[in-house]
């Protein structure tokens, strides 16, 4: 395991555990410009990091339209989740998964896909379930969609800390960053910081032999590709990467094709 992407996720970690430290930021929601900027990758891998500082967290997918973290935690389909807890349908204690393989992160899946996913996530019940789930964890992450492809981000900035924001080296444009801060900011949401991904510092040196990421490796548990997707299918789209390193084969998730 390249000893820069773990350490560029225990910095992000240590940074986030001093704001908390400062009761600044317990509840963030994670966000990006456009698709495929690995917004889902950091929270997970985030989510990961932080657990095993010993604090308690909860991901939330508020990605009511495309949720793809069931996928990367192995967590199953069709769950109930937000969706359902926010128009009443199961009760938030229902909708929890606690994940038995990863102490002290418990998910709560997107749940089924609604007509209205902006107008649910503004109800006031979605501040009453923010609320309940901050008394109960250490970090709420809620990983929510693109802010340049719908407001949800925005909506649900205004009622946590603020927004992590993601941005993939090398693919959206300036303006179309500037653009999405301006959104988040003129939405009054605070912007906690970023995370630049896919930046390859190796290549600008020297070739290297490992394709460049952030990765998230543990001796007890690693991720892979999501279910559904074959090996060979993740191998060529990015997603998902096995090396071998001093004679061990390792997994990793990439951040290269998703949400």
């Amino acid at each position: 395991m390249p000893f820069a992407y773990v350490e560029a996720y225990k910095a992000l970690r240590t940074n986030l555990n001093f704001l908390s430290g400062s009761g600044d930021v317990h509840a963030f929601v994670v966000t990006s410009t456009v698709p495929e900027e690995a917004k889902s990758n950091v929270s997970v891998n985030l989510a990961l990091a932080l657990t095993e500082s010993g604090k308690k967290v909860v991901l939330v997918d508020c990605d009511l339209r495309k949720p793809v973290l069931h996928r990367y935690l192995k967590a199953g389909h069709n769950l109930k989740g937000v969706s359902n807890v926010l128009s009443r349908q199961v009760a938030r204690s229902d909708a929890l998964v606690e994940l038995k393989d990863i102490p002290n992160l418990t998910f709560l899946p997107a749940g089924t896909t609604p007509p209205n996913p902006s107008e649910l996530l503004s109800q006031p019940q979605m501040q009453e379930m923010v609320d309940t789930l901050r008394g109960r964890y250490g970090f709420v992450i809620l990983d929510a969609p693109p802010i340049s492809m719908v407001t949800d981000a925005a909506v649900i900035g205004r009622i946590v800390d603020g927004a992590l924001f993601v941005v993939r080296s090398k693919y959206a444009s300036t303006d179309a960053v500037k653009t999405a801060l301006e959104k988040l900011q003129d939405a009054g949401v605070k912007v906690l910081g970023a995370v630049l991904t896919r930046y390859d510092a190796k290549k600008s040196l020297k070739r290297s032999d490992y394709g460049y990421g952030y990765y998230y490796y543990n001796s007890n548990y690693s991720y892979g590709p999501p279910d559904g997707i074959s090996e060979s299918a993740a191998k060529k789209s990015g997603l998902t990467s096995k090396k071998q390193h001093n004679g061990k084969e390792k997994h990793s998730v990439h951040t290269e094709d998703e949400a």
